[in-house]
């Protein structure tokens, strides 16, 4: 891919990630009167300005870097992360308006397109929770022996994403409609789902342990490039928390 076409490309999905963070908040101010206390797509103004927000910044980045360095995987992941987040709460807003605000039928499939919010985030949290970490900031691993664990992270990302859209069961953040993809027949997608979503921790624990010892090996302008990182790691972990424990 040249250089140009690789920009073209970056800022395109870094503009429609900007669309989609103004499409959400304008959602969110549509849909206020019925939002629930916690909801990972339109759940209250803390999810805007704490969690929204800040992943703004992904694309963004990921676009200056992507399209300066197109061959370095950090700027695609970040683009890729933060649009991922903003249209997972895009497509989770619109559920919302669709089915308690709008009048019926006014509003074309919005179970459909509101469930990709329930399984969005994992592609989301999978990439900045486990590759970023792992390529940072050279875009190689630190070694062979840490490919297992980028096999065994995207299986996971794939595995729960896949099991979300196909689980059975209430969508809850939007109404408690039932999940439109959901094989009904297959109740056990649910349990399974759950078990192996703890992998994703798993995974992205030692993905931040591979980083510790690359700052230990590391010094001059990589070791500041990685203290960069984990600024920006702390930010969004005290973010979570003043989300989850306001």
């Amino acid at each position: 891919m040249s250089r140009r076409v690789a920009s073209w490309l970056v800022w395109s999905l870094a503009s429609l990630s900007v669309a989609m963070f103004v499409a959400t908040v304008v959602l969110f101010f549509l849909t206020r009167s019925v939002q629930p206390p916690s909801s990972w797509g339109t759940g209250g103004l803390s999810i805007v300005l704490i969690v929204l927000l800040p992943f703004l910044a992904f694309p963004l980045v990921g676009a200056l870097i992507a399209s300066r360095r197109p061959r370095n995987p950090i700027g695609w992941i970040c683009l890729a992360a933060g649009a991922f987040w903003m249209l997972a709460n895009v497509t989770s807003g619109y559920g919302t308006y669709g089915l308690l605000m709008a009048r019926p039928g006014s509003v074309h499939f919005p179970a459909a397109i509101g469930s990709v919010g329930e399984w969005m985030w994992a592609p989301a949290l999978g990439l900045l929770g486990t590759y970023l970490l792992l390529l940072f900031p050279d875009g190689r691993l630190p070694s062979g022996r840490w490919r297992p664990l980028a096999w065994l992270a995207g299986v996971v990302i794939v595995s729960v994403s896949l099991g979300t859209t196909l689980r059975p069961g209430r969508l809850t953040d939007l109404g408690s409609v039932r999940n439109p993809f959901g094989l009904e027949e297959f109740p056990w997608i649910a349990s399974a789902t759950q078990s192996v979503t703890v992998l994703l921790p798993v995974c992205m624990l030692a993905a931040a342990t591979s980083l510790v010892l690359r700052y230990q090996r590391s010094g001059g302008e990589e070791r500041e490039q990685i203290k960069w990182l984990a600024f920006a790691a702390l930010i969004l972990g005290l973010g979570g928390l003043l989300l989850h424990y306001p």
